[in-house]
């Protein structure tokens, strides 16, 4: 008996942490790499330019995208706004824009909406991004299959796990040359969007108000996951399919690589210059 309730509980963590693993870590590991990187890009900007300057020519629309994220996820978690701002001009700071936002603490759909809600921005910067780069720069991207003509790399959730990251990874290396190759460099499409990536990247970071939020909010989605999995266990039920999630990882993981290095190439570029005239 005690045999059999190891084992049921180890498949219900084990199924836990696969969906951790290959569903939300890689995001919140891209997410939190875009956020070093967009500070040093705000620092290096800021001290060259000046704030204003660096507001008008790409911080506004990252702003707007940012505080959108947020505030476009609220009702949906049943969270009401009570102040919004998407940006001013005349901010003294980076930070021009805000949403705040009120919930009940004993609801659980309201706690676990705190984890959506707080990253946002990342999801809607990475959507309008892949907007972006399909429409604008047109370039052939697919959500579910990466680059449209796909992979012959399969994704079929019923390995295992060191199988599903390992191939997620290849998928992830390989659409990466593939999207580099597929470019337009002579075009004047692929220049407009690159710095509306680069505006758009300049707000999908988050502020320690904003982790904080997406932990508390995150330990609820998985206790969640870890009963249902445990429920599905007890049951005999097979693990879900979620392929087309995992694929859907993969692209936004894609998108986020694009974000990073436009982004740490323009910080680049900002440092060397300042570093030539002795800012």
């Amino acid at each position: 008996m005690w045999d059999s309730l190891r084992q049921t509980l180890l498949a219900a963590a084990g199924a836990t942490l696969g969906q951790l693993l290959t569903l939300v870590a890689p995001l919140l590991l891209f997410g939190w790499l875009i956020h070093l990187v967009g500070k040093v890009l705000e620092r290096s900007a800021v001290r060259l330019l000046g704030l204003h300057v660096y507001l008008y020519a790409i911080g506004w629309i990252g702003t707007m995208v940012h505080e959108l994220g947020h505030a476009a996820l609220c009702p949906v978690f049943g969270h009401k706004i009570t102040g919004m701002r998407l940006f001013s001009f005349n901010a003294r700071h980076r930070d021009a824009g805000y949403v705040s936002h009120s919930y009940s603490r004993g609801n659980i759909w309201h706690l676990a909406g705190n984890f959506f809600i707080s990253v946002g921005p990342l999801a809607l910067g990475t959507l309008v991004i892949f907007v972006l780069l399909r429409f604008l720069a047109a370039l052939p991207l697919s959500p579910l299959g990466v680059l449209t003509g796909g992979s012959g790399l399969n994704l079929d959730t019923g390995a295992g796990l060191s199988d599903w990251l390992g191939r997620s990874g290849a998928l992830l290396w390989e659409q990466t040359g593939n999207l580099l190759a597929a470019v337009d460099w002579t075009s004047w499409r692929t220049y407009a969007a690159l710095w509306l990536v680069l505006s758009v990247g300049s707000g999908m970071t988050l502020s320690p108000q904003d982790l904080k939020a997406a932990g508390g909010g995150l330990g609820i989605i998985l206790l969640v996951l870890l009963v249902v999995n445990l429920i599905a266990a007890v049951l005999g039920y097979s693990a879900p399919d979620y392929t087309g999630l995992l694929r859907l990882s993969v692209t936004a993981c894609l998108l986020m690589t694009v974000v990073l290095a436009v982004c740490s190439a323009a910080a680049l570029v900002l440092r060397l210059l300042g570093a030539l005239i002795g800012r």
